[in-house]
């Protein structure tokens, strides 16, 4: 049994450099350490899983048979033409995950026979959004010309005030930011209770979709970081021998590189198996073509993120793979309707009250005005109003149609 590490400390990082550079255990150290509301949430959903960890881990005869569909949105922001990458490469990265996620991928054959038998199905599929959050048809693709040339792991290619691109609601659906990642980092993503507009992964442009990079060529960067936003851990647990709270994984002191030979034995390991460690995990840092499998274990802790009181529920009723709701034609991201006017809502985010203002930065006081939900759920409407309570509305990403001087606009806001 692998005994329980706190969780800032078993986010800890490991003092070595690794080949794979994934950034997300600092990163959701920083932000356990600066949000104490997000530590207490994280703090439950880890309750959660250690709950579903206790639970006898379910083998091929007893799998429930359900695939969890996950829509997907790309935001893709490029500097120059080669970072434009075209719509096949991301279908190709899709192509990836589902064959990662679901053990279909072409090399999961060489999987040591001492470990093949714990490598399962996740019964977990990637697609890419055909809805977006104001009811238009959509490809799931967004491309965002930006004149930032590289990126840091400090969130700012999430908001478009700083060049980025807003995340879409992120409780239906999953946000892939692409784009020129600096300092060698391949990749981050949040675990699950991250605020709305962070919640989603990132990934370097070069290494989104196989054959683009020598050694990360296969696209499974993004199977590596998608499985920390499904709550896995990396295999050491990010300590000297730490836990990823998973039992069918054996311990492990540190991370693996480029290919090993099986078996891995690490000089002073937690692990006293003869088979070694299981450097083949996709939560290992092995490179690309050496990381071939999940376990049981961790698609039991992965899909319990998806039950009707884990993190990631909404999923599961989101409306972005259903029929297009909007048929009002679409401009810019405004998505204005009928005769256009520039109109805007502040703050935004907002966790109290929205105002209005026009485009010169006026204050007004609206004709009438509709708040929906990302369904296209109608939730609250008045009339000549200056200010709105939003205090009762969930946190997430909301759409006010607002009415004035004989026109109107779809204005997208967030509620903190």
């Amino acid at each position: 049994m692998k005994y329980f590490v706190c969780i800032l400390l078993g986010f800890q990082i490991h003092a070595a450099s690794a080949q794979r550079n994934c950034g997300s255990a600092d990163y959701w150290k920083q932000q356990l350490q600066s949000d104490a509301a997000l530590n207490s949430r994280y703090m439950q959903i880890e309750a959660s899983s250690r709950h579903h960890a206790a639970m006898k881990i379910q083998e091929p005869a007893v799998e429930d048979g359900s695939t969890i569909t996950v829509p997907v949105v790309v935001h893709i922001l490029y500097n120059t033409s080669a970072q434009n990458i075209s719509d096949a490469q991301v279908q190709l990265q899709l192509n990836v995950l589902n064959q990662d996620f679901q053990k279909s991928n072409e090399d999961i054959g060489k999987v040591p026979a001492a470990f093949a038998g714990y490598a399962a199905d996740c019964q977990i599929k990637f697609v890419l959004a055909k809805t977006d959050p104001q009811g238009y048809a959509t490809t799931g693709i967004i491309r965002k010309k930006t004149t930032q040339s590289s990126w840091k792991q400090d969130d700012r290619m999430k908001y478009s005030m700083n060049g980025g691109d807003d995340a879409w609601d992120s409780r239906y659906y999953l946000n892939i930011w692409v784009c020129n990642l600096a300092d060698g980092l391949l990749g981050y993503s949040t675990f699950p209770g991250a605020a709305a507009d962070k919640d989603g992964v990132v990934i370097r442009t070069d290494v989104f979709g196989p054959g683009n990079n020598a050694v990360y060529n296969k696209g499974r960067t993004a199977t590596h970081e998608i499985g920390h936003w499904l709550n896995l851990k990396h295999l050491w647990g990010d300590a000297d021998c730490g836990s990823d709270d998973v039992e069918d994984t054996p311990p492990q002191k540190t991370y693996s590189s480029g290919c090993s030979s099986f078996p891995k034995i690490t000089a002073g390991s937690c692990n006293n198996n003869p088979d070694g460690d299981m450097f083949m995990n996709f939560m290992d840092f092995s490179d690309d073509a050496c990381i071939l499998m999940f376990t049981y274990g961790q698609r039991q802790r992965m899909r319990a993120i998806f039950t009707a009181d884990g993190p990631r529920a909404s999923m599961r009723n989101s409306p972005a793979l259903g029929k297009p709701w909007n048929n009002a034609p679409a401009a810019d991201s405004a998505k204005h309707t009928g005769n256009p006017i520039s109109l805007s809502v502040y703050p935004n985010p907002s966790a109290n009250t929205i105002y209005f203002r026009d485009g010169n930065e006026s204050s007004i006081i609206p004709d009438h005005y509709q708040i929906f939900d990302a369904k296209g759920q109608l939730l609250m409407s008045g009339f000549k109003r200056p200010a709105v309570q939003i205090n009762r509305l969930m946190q997430g990403i909301y759409f006010i149609r607002v009415q004035y001087d004989g026109k109107d606009a779809v204005i997208r806001f967030m509620k903190q």
